[in-house]
């Protein structure tokens, strides 16, 4: 008998017992009926489960595993005796070509609340065999294929974009899944920058197990750079006067240059940074790392001699970073290196002369700031009318005479009266 012609018998059969109902006077008949009825309904879910579980082998048409789901909605539960993985689940371990049915399952899988409610209909149910208990859109992100790498990450970064077109895939689950660090691998490459061009705060924002993703990174990766060296230059993309993520730092204050050098060697640390970031970049690297990384910055300038000659996106040259920041104590010679132009030159940012700077600095001696004006002891006077001038905006707007304060204006009047 035909599959086609039993389930016309089954439904005349079906028919029958619903007009018997309130005219039959037998309840052990509809018993057995409801009995029988139940146990077929749980047949059908469960042969349906199957079939989803095995959608690498068959792999139907989209269209047909809709078709499925629709119909036995109950199947989208149904749970491998093996795995005890959902459908949505065990599709990620599939062949590259079932990938594309995740979408489905997922979006029929919201509607029944497959693996509960708030689940998104599977994707956020962790899977029972991962020791991180990583949920189906972590591994969705994760999973590699080294046999066939460009085909699985281009379906991985389809599906993707078609969970991210039904609002299953949502731009929060990029730093709250970890969504950068998990994608972070050379053959999860079009996933990774998918997800970077999305929601590019996270590549310096994002943390993964409480640190920051590039530290995560360089701890759990010993053998290759190949991360490392991903991100960083990912980083740069986004990020290139900042150095991306070079000199970002841990809850300890640590740089990642100083944990990558530490982890990798300073070697093959430099070897991937010169991966990313070419000699002749036009970068201030220099100007970064005198202030954060000061401990390498004799190895930086071999790399990168030029970029002693650029300016930051301050528009303040290598000198005046150095002399804002104040990282310039250690070295003895740094104000014997000015030239005169550099001394008569104002902070784009500050607007101050360098000997200004000097004065004011926490360690800021007089003999220092002296010598500065010898070089010119023009910019005293230069800098005394720009005080005058602003004291007089001053008392212009207020309408009197101010009284001595501690406002910038009156700051710098004490400032003058101590150095003449």
């Amino acid at each position: 008998m035909s599959l086609a012609k039993l389930f016309m018998e089954l439904n005349d059969a079906m028919d029958t017992v619903i007009k018997l109902e309130g005219n039959l006077n037998d309840q052990a008949f509809f018993n057995d009926i409801k009995e029988f009825a139940t146990t077929m309904k749980n047949g059908f879910t469960q042969a349906t489960g199957k079939a989803l579980h095995r959608l690498k082998e068959s792999k139907p048409s989209e269209n047909t595993v809709k078709q499925m789901v629709e119909g036995i909605p109950s199947s989208l539960s149904y749970k491998c005796a093996a795995s005890q993985l959902f459908p949505v689940q065990s599709t990620i371990w599939g062949h590259t070509d079932s990938i594309k049915y995740i979408p489905i399952l997922a979006k029929e899988g919201i509607k029944h609340n497959v693996g509960g409610i708030d689940k998104r209909g599977g994707l956020l149910v962790a899977d029972p065999r991962s020791d991180y208990k990583w949920n189906t859109l972590q591994l969705l992100v994760r999973v590699l294929d080294p046999l066939n790498v460009i085909p699985f990450d281009t379906a991985h970064l389809n599906a993707m974009k078609e969970l991210r077109k039904a609002g299953l895939l949502v731009k929060t689950d990029i730093k709250e899944q970890e969504l950068l660090y998990l994608a972070c691998r050379p053959r999860a490459k079009m996933r990774f920058e998918y997800l970077a061009e999305w929601e590019s705060d996270s590549l310096m924002t994002g943390t993964c197990k409480g640190v920051p993703s590039i530290h995560h990174i360089i701890h759990n990766f010993q053998r290759s750079l190949a991360p490392f060296t991903m991100y960083l230059r990912t980083s740069l993309k986004y990020y290139p006067q900042q150095i991306g993520c070079l000199f970002q730092k841990d809850n300890d204050g640590k740089t990642a240059i100083r944990s990558a050098i530490e982890k990798y060697g300073i070697d093959k640390t430099f070897k991937a940074i010169k991966d990313c970031i070419p000699t002749d970049t036009t970068l201030p690297i220099l100007h970064h790392a005198a202030k954060d990384a000061p401990e390498y910055f004799n190895d930086f300038s071999i790399h990168y001699p030029s970029a002693i000659y650029l300016r930051d996106e301050n528009g303040r040259s290598f000198k005046q970073a150095k002399l804002a920041a104040s990282t310039y104590e250690s070295d003895c010679f740094f104000f014997l290196t000015l030239t005169d132009d550099e001394i008569a030159e104002v902070d784009p940012v500050t607007k101050q002369y360098p000997f200004l700077t000097a004065a004011t600095a926490s360690t800021g001696n007089l003999s220092t700031v002296y010598f500065l004006l010898s070089k010119n002891p023009s910019l005293l006077e230069r800098y005394r009318e720009q005080v005058t001038r602003e004291r007089t905006e001053e008392q212009e707007q207020g309408g009197s005479t101010p009284q001595q304060g501690n406002g910038p204006v009156s700051n710098r009047v004490r400032l003058i009266h101590r150095l003449t």
